[in-house]
């Protein structure tokens, strides 16, 4: 097995509670640096990992030469960190969103060609396990054709930290609307054909946003309806509404797949009526539907390594597990909320 040689940029949250441990358990990876601009964070590193600290990723680079860079940085501040890598001829794995706007997402899309190396994004919602059993249920067509995916995540917080400031690129747009929006597409399988989003800020402590309402309908047809709330004192639920022709799925807070749903061979033949005098003045049919139930916990479901397909991308050459050019789709899809809001607010 080859192990690579992998630094860690950024020692916040995701990277000392998900990508540092995450790395010291997974086959195949060599610890080589971490860098943060904070003496007590990276001599923590050094204590809990026995990781050599850099003030910066161009020390890093030079002294640790490493095969992947971790970027766990603020957003802002992944564009310029990608391309230094790629120059140095490091590969990059890059915490969401991938960058403040699409125009730096395609600077480093070309700058991971130019040099040829190789970037992929962590999007873990699309790894959870309520997607991966999602996925489950409608590989199974139990509901038919999805025509809508309601997907919501609501609190009440008064944000007081980096991501409640837009000059960091902060709010919940480019923090929660870049898990929620990358795994419904994922779940729908389509590209986004038009966008509308409208963004307030209302509990933050900032300028961010934090409440997002968007409807995305797809190129397959399908509607994607997000809400994004963090000014609510009242959960919205369910949390999970996935709508076909011939029934639904719902989360609930159990964390239980519910479907409800119908084989049309169950159905009876209702005949249709085209005039406009109703038989004996009687609107509907009176069918009832013969509902079928099933129910799928998400904890039966296998959990995905993320760093398992992060060796055999950036070790082995397979095939990502997050296609660049649905990084780059989230990315769009996030420039065109930004865009239809600020049309309408004439910002």
């Amino acid at each position: 097995m080859r192990i690579l040689r992998t630094a860690v940029v950024g020692l916040g949250r995701i990277g000392w509670q998900f990508h540092l441990p995450a790395l010291r358990d997974c086959e195949g990876f060599e610890l080589a640096g971490v860098v943060d601009p904070l003496e007590e964070r990276r001599q923590e590193a050094l204590a809990e990992f026995g990781a050599p600290g850099f003030g910066d990723l161009a020390a890093c680079l030079g002294e640790a030469a490493p095969d992947l860079v971790v970027l766990a940085s603020p957003t802002p501040f992944h564009c310029e960190q990608a391309l230094a890598a790629f120059a140095a001829g490091a590969d990059v794995f890059c915490d969401k969103p991938m960058a403040t706007t699409l125009e730096e997402a395609d600077r480093m899309i070309e700058g991971a060609r130019s040099q040829g190396r190789r970037l992929m994004v962590y999007q873990p919602h699309r790894a959870s396990l309520e997607v991966t059993a999602l996925k489950q249920l409608l590989g199974r067509d139990l509901i038919g054709p999805v025509y809508m995916i309601k997907n919501r995540r609501t609190a009440y917080a008064r944000r007081n930290d980096w991501q409640a400031f837009s000059a960091h690129g902060g709010g919940m747009l480019n923090n929660y609307g870049a898990h929620h929006i990358d795994a419904c597409l994922h779940v729908a399988g389509s590209r986004a054909r038009h966008v509308t989003c409208h963004l307030r800020t209302v509990a933050s402590l900032g300028d961010a946003d934090d409440v997002v309402k968007t409807l995305i309908e797809t190129e397959s047809g399908a509607l994607i309806d997000i809400d994004i709330n963090m000014a609510t004192a009242h959960a919205m639920v369910p949390r999970w509404h996935v709508l076909g022709q011939r029934g639904s799925l719902v989360l609930g807070d159990d964390d239980v797949w519910q479907a409800r749903y119908y084989l049309p061979e169950d159905l009876e033949q209702v005949g249709l009526q085209e005039g406009l005098a109703a038989e004996a003045r009687r609107y509907g049919s009176g069918e009832q539907i013969p509902w079928r139930e099933e129910s799928l916990a998400c904890s039966d479901v296998e959990p995905v390594d993320y760093y398992a397909h992060c060796h055999a991308l950036f070790a082995e050459g397979a095939e990502p597990y997050v296609p660049l050019e649905e990084s780059r789709e989230l990315m769009r899809v996030l420039d065109q909320c930004r865009r239809d809001h600020e049309a309408r607010s004439g910002q």
